[in-house]
Order: structure tokens, then sequence, then C-alpha cells
């Protein structure tokens, strides 16, 4: 008698000592995941639809198990579940990238997609792009500096730049990818090749989307602190909370950088001189909330920024704009909606941008202070605003994605000092339906897949334009994995505000009869993987018909005129090698050929200015348990700064570069710190990336970080 009752007090103890768990599971963007397999002991549930989950009588030390194929399993001890359960893409890891792989992508759906996963980065959207990525991005490589993408044998206007699939381009022109700050981002993917039937105008070079960051613990904090070359000063604090429905996240920083970098001036090259006038600070913040619940996930998120930048100009024209300053404010506010019906996802997306400035050059000394073309003070407003609709089909072969979407933007230009040189405001309209298959078809061990977009733009004072892409690709998977690939699409770019409207003076005059800029590109791929090993080689052709270019008029006038035309080519060869597990090497070489085949130009068959000939990244990367540390070589060829080619006059020379960055995480309860140590131009290279835009020597930064989660 007595056993039986310590038996049943034992039983009795150890069912109140049991634990019930609920939560619910996302994905890495934050979007739930139904149908997930939940095991512990002999025990087994499935997830609901909206990610949410329930497990009753376990214990603390009871192993949870999460499967669901197309994600990599996850065990979690029952004392450590959280009411968010993240659980990742099934990937392959490649020199600090991960290339995902999946049934669908929200831009494009095959393995051309890049997708580099950011972790605790922080400086900027460019430093992660310039860290992982063999592009140019144009600009110094400081605080505040502006900095844009070109991908090889195009301009920066050629590259659309998304933020979670919302195009941030104003039509025309480039993005300064360094107002969009590393700590608030996921991951950024890179689509190379022309895309304008996947985001429209603007992306006949490549695309670049950027996904932010959601809330994922209960409740979390990160505060940092950076300092560094150049009188760099930075600090920035972020928290999120989150729950099985409500998600918060905010961020907010303060930078300060003087910029006032040493360089050799061109006409006494045995001294050096100061980059005066050189000030950038900013403030940034940014907001992201969520919502999942049985009407759908619906999300807001804002960023903004205040700036002030002090803008010395090019070493040649020093006088020209000592002391000039650009401050100004930008606020990007957009709002997702989106719900699954069985197999159909209806999705909404609307977005509000808008940008002011004000321009002022009126502190430069005699004579320069008289010249009414040189002393500006100038407001400058652009506002887009829109609205994207479309309907997504998924099964285990078949994807589709339809829609449309609408935007408007307008601009205008208030001259203060010399209102006749004003740009009143002037608005565009665009209307676009769109349609996007992808059908995957696996025969083990083969695999094809056919990707086909297609989209038909109408816009405000232009001919309407149909943009279309093809994909094909080919797969044998045995003891290796063997890609065969490629595409083939057209592309556009709309001429920018400036180019149609500016009134400039006897000099310079904008063109309304400019046309889109269009082109014709194909490229084929071939890739060898061995285990975390692999080699691909990559081919692109692409043909630029109506290139914007300025030239002088028969009045000896700058005038933009459609009259080039560009042959690109080039040659990827991309190598990545994994030793062990804790030491990663990859290296990406680029060969480019970028040539004038405009027939009436005297400079036909001369190369494209600013176009590299060839470009080399070298990264190697060591992990062993909390330390991590990069070791980055870039190598970028000769380049024409004129159309002049006859001598080498116009020539700017080879430069490489050696940088590195160390990072070592510090656990202790519920906190990390994370010191990184970042060094920039270890050998001290004084170069150029354009003719008199000198770049700084060796730099550092220093960023101190603590985070706390529950």
């Amino acid at each position: 008698m007595r056993i039986r009752i310590i038996v049943i007090l034992l039983i009795i103890s150890m069912k109140l000592i049991s634990l019930n768990i609920s939560g619910r599971i996302v994905n890495v963007d934050g979007k739930s995941i139904g149908n997930v397999v939940i095991t512990v002991n002999n025990k087994a549930v499935i997830s609901r639809e909206d990610g949410n989950f329930r497990l009753a009588d376990v214990f603390a030390e009871d192993k949870i198990n999460f499967h669901k194929i197309s994600y990599k399993d996850k065990t979690i001890s029952a004392g450590d579940i959280k009411e968010i359960i993240i659980l990742e893409e099934d990937i392959i890891s490649i020199q600090g990238l991960r290339v995902i792989e999946q049934r669908k992508r929200e831009l494009i759906g095959t393995s051309e997609i890049i997708v580099i996963k950011t972790g605790n980065s922080s400086g900027s959207a460019a430093d992660v792009l310039r860290d992982y990525t063999d592009l140019q991005i144009s600009g110094t490589q400081l605080t505040g500096e502006e900095q844009k993408i070109i991908f090889p044998g195009y301009k920066a206007r050629h590259t659309l730049v998304m933020l979670d699939g919302i195009p941030l381009n104003k039509s025309g022109t480039a993005f300064d990818i360094s107002t969009i700050p590393a700590e608030i981002i996921e991951s950024i993917e890179v689509v190379k090749g022309s895309s304008s039937s996947i985001g429209g105008a603007g992306s006949m070079g490549g695309i670049i989307n950027i996904n932010t960051k959601r809330a994922n613990n209960k409740y979390m904090a990160n505060a940092s602190h950076a300092f560094g070359s150049f009188g760099l000063d930075k600090h920035s604090l972020t928290v999120s909370a989150a729950n099985s429905k409500i998600q918060i996240y905010a961020f907010i920083r303060k930078s300060y950088a003087r910029n006032d970098f040493e360089y050799i001036p061109a006409e006494d090259p045995e001294t050096l001189r100061t980059r005066d006038f050189n000030d950038k600070s900013i403030y940034d913040a940014n907001i992201s909330l969520g919502y999942s619940g049985s009407i759908g996930m619906l999300s807001y998120k804002l960023l903004f920024q205040d700036f002030f930048k002090k803008l010395p100009g090019n070493t040649e024209s020093l006088e020209w704009f000592k002391n000039s300053r650009l401050t100004g404010q930008s606020q990007k506010h957009v709002i997702n909606y989106s719900r699954k019906l069985e197999d159909y996802r209806i999705k909404t997306d609307l977005f509000y941008s808008l940008d002011k400035s004000l321009y002022d050059n009126t502190r430069l000394d005699s004579p320069w202070s008289e010249n009414i073309f040189l002393a500006t003070l100038a407001r400058n407003r652009q506002l887009s605003r829109g609205i994207k609709l479309h309907l997504e089909y998924l099964s285990d072969a078949f994807y589709v994605d339809w829609g449309g979407d609408y935007r408007y933007e307008d601009f205008k230009y208030t001259d203060l000092n010399y209102p006749d040189q004003s740009i009143e405001k002037v608005y565009r309209n665009n209307y676009a339906v769109f349609g996007k298959t992808h059908l995957k078809q696996k025969y083990f061990p083969y695999t094809t897949s056919l990707t086909g977009s297609a989209r038909w733009d109408n816009t405000k004072n232009f001919k309407d334009h149909t943009s279309w892409k093809v994909e094909p690709e080919f797969s044998y998977e045995n003891y290796f994995k063997i890609y065969l690939g490629g595409n083939v699409a057209n592309g556009y770019t709309l001429p920018s505000y400036y180019s149609l409207f500016w009134k400039g003076d006897t000099h310079v005059s904008g063109n309304l009869d400019l046309k889109p800029e269009s082109s014709l590109s194909w490229q084929i791929f071939s890739k060898l993987e061995l285990l975390d090993n692999s080699f691909k080689v990559t081919y692109r052709h692409d043909d630029i018909d109506d290139m914007i270019i300025w030239i002088r008029d028969e009045l000896q006038k700058w005038k933009p005129m459609n009259l080039s035309v560009a042959e690109i080519d080039n040659w990827d060869f991309e190598l990545n090698l994994k030793f062990l597990r804790s030491l990663e090497l990859g290296a990406i070489y680029t060969k480019s050929s970028a040539i004038n085949r405009s027939k009436d130009d005297p400079n036909y068959g001369n190369n494209i200015i600013y176009v590299p000939d060839y470009s080399l990244d070298i990264d190697m990367r060591i992990t062993s348990g909390n330390f991590v540390g990069d070791l980055s070589y870039k190598l970028l060829g000769e380049q024409w700064t004129n159309s002049y080619q006859a001598t080498t006059e116009h020539l700017l020379p080879a430069y490489d570069l050696l940088n590195t960055r160390i990072e070592y995480s510090i656990s202790w309860d519920k906190f990390e710190f994370t010191p990184t140590i970042r060094v920039n131009n270890i050998l001290n290279k004084l170069y150029e990336i354009y003719d008199h835009i000198p770049q700084p020597g060796i730099n550092w930064e220093v960023n101190l970080g603590i985070e706390w989660k529950l």
C-alpha cells in the first residue's frame, strides 16, 4: 500500500512539473510556416497553416524536433522553447554568401540569385555588398559619402534597388545605397542580368533587393558604439519584441565623420593635401510593425533619414565648391499585406517616398561668389507613391505570379537666388501588368526548370514598353552536381527628370526629345559542385541602344542625346572552396569589354568610359568558435576616363586593396558582447575611382556592440 501511494505521488508530481508549450513557427522573413512535423519522445503534432502549434505534458529536458522539407531540421530543449521558432531554408554556404534553393523567389526563380545573409553587420548596404560581391561600388568608402552599385559594363542608373520588393530609384537615376543602414538588413538578393520584366524600368544591369529585419525574439535590445579614422563616431540602438501575433522592431543611429583624409594633388605629386570641408552628420530611424492572424499578415515599415553633408567637389575645382553643403530629409513608408488561401496567396504592397533637400553653395570666395551658376541656393523635392497587387499560386512543380502596379512620381526644383532657373513641378504616371511562371520537374538524378516572365508598362509621355525574360536550367546530381542554364531578356531605362527638364544656362540644357534606353541581353552559365566546393563560369553579352550621353550640339551647348550604341561582354569565373569547417576561400575574376558601336560617332570602336577591363576579388574567412576573421583582396583594372583614347593620358591606373575584419563574441547569461575591428586599405594605397576624385588611404573602425535577448 505504501509503495502504491509513493508511485501515485511520484506520477502526480511529475505531472505537476510537466510543461504545456505553445508557439508559432516562422521563416527568417517572419512568414508563418504550416505543416511542420514536431516530434518529442513518441508524440508528434503538426503546425497549423498560421504556424501555431501546441504540445502538452512535456518536460524541460525533453528534446523537441522540428522538421519540414526544404527547411533545416531544428532541435530545441523544451525548457528553451520561445514563442517564435525560426526555421532556416535548406542552404549551401559559399564564401560567406548563402544561396537559398527553394521553390519560389520573391523576385525570380533560378539559381542565378545570390543571397547575402548580413548577420549583425554595421555600416550600410554598400559595405555589405562591397564585402560579399564583385560588384563595382562608385563613391568614397566612408560614412555619409554617396555610393552607388554598378554592374559590369553598365551605368549606376541601370541598377534597380528595391526594399522588400518595392523600387527605390527615381526614374532614370541611380540610388545611393549607403543610405540604407546595415543594421536593419536581414539579407540582400543580387540578380545579375537584365530584369525589366520583373522590376520594370531601370533594371537593365540587374536588381539589388534588400530584405529588412523583423522581430524574432520575445524581447531583444542591442546598443553599439563605433569610432575610427577621420573623426568617425556612431551610436545606435535597436529594440524589438514579438509574440505569436505581434512583432515590433525599431532602430535609431547617429553618425558623424569629418572625412578629412589626405590625398596626392595632381599638380604637385610630391606633397599631400587634406580633403577639407567634407563633414557628414546623419540621423537614421527605422520602425517595423507586423501582425499575423486569421485575417492574414500585415506589416508597416518606416525608414527616415535627416542629413547634413558638405560636398567639396573634385580636386580640380575646389574653389568652385568651397564649403558647399547639402541638408535634407528622406522618408520611406511601406505597407505589406498578404493572405494565404490553400495554394494561393494574395499580396498587396503600398509605398510612399518623399525626399527634400537644400543645396547651398553661397560661401564662395571672390570672384566665384559672383558667378550665378556656381553661387547656388536651391531646393529639390521628389515624391514617389504607388501600389502593387498580385496573386501567387504554388504547387510542387508549378509557380505562377501575376498582377499589376501603379506608380506616381513628381519632381520640383526651386532656385532661391535665380528663380528663372527653377523647374516647376513635373510628374509621371506608370501603369503596368506583369506575369511570371516557373515550372520545375525532377527525374532523379536530373532536374529541369523553365522560368518565363513578361511585363507591360504604360508611362506618361513615352511609348508603351513590353519586357520579357526566358530562363531555362538543367541540373544533374550524383556524387557531384552540375548546373547548366542561362537566360535571354530585354530591358529599358527611362530618362531622368534632370536629363529632360534641366534649364541650365547658355552652356547646358535638358532635352525633352530623349527616348528611353533599351537593351537585349543573354547569358549562359555552367556550375560544378562537389561537397561544399564549387566552380562556376558565366558569359554575358549585352547590346544597348539609345544610351543617353552628354555631348556638345551645333551651338556648343552641353545636352543629353540618344547617340550611343554599346556592346558589352563579360566573363565571370567563380571559385569557392571550404577546408574543414573553419576555413572558406572564395575568388571571382571578371573580364569585361564595353565598346562604343555608334557608327556616326568619331569615337566608334573605343571603350566606354569608367568600365574596368578586369576585376579580381578574393576573400578568405576563418571561423573558430566565437571568432570570425575575414581577409579580402580586390584588384581593379585600368579604366578610360575620356572617350578620346588615342593616348594613355586619360587612362585611370589599376589599383588593388587589402581589407580585413575581425569579430569575437562573448556570451554571458542572456547577454552577448561583440567587438569588431575593421581595417580598410591595409597597404595604404592612394588611388582614384574617378578622375580627380581621390580615395582615403588606410583607415579603421572599431564597433563595440552588446545585445540582450529573452
